[in-house]
């Protein structure tokens, strides 16, 4: 993003990301590493399940996935509930639902590839006995392919205006990142060090951002992912065996020295 839009994104207080760091200590200004950069290699747990379910100690990261997130807003009137009959509403609540299963049904994959989440919705006027008036709510989409990152997600507004009926309708997308694909440099110590180290593993993307999709842009990339307890990841309960966080120091120091030497 351009600093001056992701110094302009406010929280739902409308604190921005600007006045934030404003307010902060200064610690000097950033500036570039002022030498080249053979090579990025970030350990992590996989926050999923997979390696967990798999039984492996090692997730050999092949790239991570894109996204694209949308705000939506769905306008409709407010009505008193035990009065206004079905046919008179504009029930915005009624419509946010339609455009939820819509996208659902856009977004099934056998495969069970896509993820689609709506993780944040806000009735208005939150009162029991009217009819809502304004729904806002959130769209997480993801996917490994680009292709499929662009065609899907260039379908979310005509989707949702589509099952809109009387209620007005606004989309905004507020994230677009594509996917990562590593590079094999990387990839490659990474495969070599876990085998010839003898820990069970397999291949996968990252459904999650990390670091590493941004250092991307400027040296070969990779991850190493070890499982963590029933996918869980940023809560308290996150957790890792002792046994798989020296697996993933090990693999990741071989990787590191093989770097070093190519």
């Amino acid at each position: 993003m351009p600093l001056a839009d992701m110094l302009a994104v406010a929280d739902k207080t409308g604190a921005t990301v600007g006045a934030s760091i404003a307010a902060l200590p200064k610690i000097g200004p950033a500036r570039d590493f002022g030498f080249p950069v053979h090579a990025y290699v970030e350990a992590h747990i996989e926050q999923g399940p997979r390696l967990e379910a798999a039984g492996d100690t090692i997730g050999i990261v092949t790239g991570i996935q894109g996204a694209r997130w949308f705000a939506v807003e769905v306008t409709g009137s407010e009505a008193h509930a035990g009065t206004t009959p079905r046919a008179q509403r504009k029930d915005a609540l009624m419509a946010a639902l339609d455009g939820i299963q819509a996208l659902r049904a856009l977004m099934n994959d056998p495969d069970d590839q896509v993820r689609f989440t709506v993780g944040r919705m806000e009735v208005s006027p939150g009162s029991p006995n009217t009819v809502p008036g304004r729904v806002f709510y959130t769209i997480d989409f993801r996917h490994p392919d680009a292709a499929t990152v662009q065609r899907l997600g260039d379908l979310v507004i005509p989707t949702l205006e589509a099952v809109a009926g009387s209620c007005a309708i606004s989309v905004r997308e507020t994230f677009t990142g594509p996917p990562v694909a590593f590079d094999s440099l990387v990839v490659d110590q990474v495969a070599a060090a876990t085998q010839a180290l003898g820990y069970s593993h397999h291949a996968l993307p990252s459904g999650a951002n990390h670091d590493a999709k941004f250092m991307a842009r400027l040296c070969p990339t990779g991850m190493i992912f070890i499982p963590c307890l029933g996918g869980v990841s940023h809560n308290e309960a996150e957790s890792a065996t002792p046994d798989d966080c020296v697996a993933g120091a090990r693999v990741l120091a071989e990787t590191l020295l093989a770097l070093a030497q190519s």
